[in-house]
């Protein structure tokens, strides 16, 4: 019996020429998911390095802050009492100050708080710092933050695994005079820059209240330092620090207390401290911390 061939396009032959071409297209997909996997995962490594050369070359940036000339002569007494009760004689002049600190942050009122640890730098004779922060999120991610001032760059920066944008407020004058108020309150961890730093314009409100002012234009900001019934230097607050709210930075009402304190490096500091937002008429605190380490450095 002859047994004649099936025409091309009868049914067992088109089932077998379906079955390698329905699994040459898995192979295909399966080889094109690798590669669009590969080329994110490049993607994120490379975004990610320049995320971390960038953060160095601004820590690079602080570490070369210049020193301070000598100490200032035009001081109001109630500013030079205060520099001396922290501990600055103006004998030694250093030019870093580098703390350590724990803690947790909330992102928004009601949020669950995120642990950190972070690292910072802060200039004494110029309005300089860079704050290096790792905020734990859920399921092991690490949220990277920096937030600084240094030379003419200003800005806050958040980046998921240190490569996914998910913050970044800088550039205009709205983030510089934001950083350079931070930098402003955070005087009670950098006491030299009080006899040192003659950017800072000072005027005394009343015995326990000292303003404290920095920069030129809609790049100016004041805080007002609080001193409690002993001279120690308690607390500080603004009217109109810019806030990140969505897209946009708004004047918001700011504060900060500090308390633990402790004799380190020869000056008075707070080990423990709280900063919030006054919104809607209530407190929300954004940050809480702790100082694990803090030294001068010339």
């Amino acid at each position: 019996m002859i047994t004649r061939p099936e025409p091309p396009g009868s049914g067992r032959e088109a089932a077998f020429d379906l079955e390698n071409l329905s699994g040459g297209w898995r192979w295909m997909a399966a080889l094109g998911l690798a590669g669009a996997a590969l080329i994110a995962g490049a993607a994120v490594e490379t975004t990610r390095r320049a995320f971390a050369g960038h953060v160095d070359r601004l820590q690079r940036a602080v570490d070369d802050a210049r020193g301070a000339v000598g100490p200032r002569t035009d001081l109001p007494a109630e500013v030079l009492a205060l520099a001396r009760r922290l501990g600055v004689s103006g004998d030694d002049r250093p030019r870093l100050v580098r703390l350590t600190q724990s803690g947790e942050m909330w992102l928004k009122p009601g949020g669950r708080p995120l642990a950190f640890t972070a690292a910072q730098t802060l200039a004494v004779a110029q309005t300089d710092f860079l704050w290096r922060a790792r905020l734990s999120m859920a399921a092991g991610a690490v949220l990277q933050v920096i937030d600084y001032l240094v030379g003419d760059e200003a800005g806050l920066e958040a980046r998921l695994m240190g490569a996914v944008p998910l913050v970044r407020a800088t550039g205009d004058d709205a983030a510089f005079r934001g950083e350079a108020m931070r930098y402003l309150a955070e005087l009670m961890w950098n006491p030299d820059a009080l006899l040192f730093n003659r950017s800072l314009d000072w005027r005394v409100i009343d015995p326990r209240t000292l303003a404290v002012a920095t920069g030129d234009g809609a790049r100016r900001g004041e805080v007002r330092l609080i001193l409690d019934e002993a001279g120690d230097l308690v607390a500080m607050e603004a009217d109109d620090r810019p806030r990140q709210d969505g897209a946009r930075l708004v004047p918001t009402p700011w504060f900060g207390r500090g308390g633990a304190f402790r004799t380190l490096g020869g000056r008075l500091i707070p080990t423990e401290a709280e900063v919030g937002w006054i919104l809607d008429g209530e407190e929300f605190v954004y940050w809480r911390g702790r100082i694990e380490s803090w030294s001068p450095e010339a």
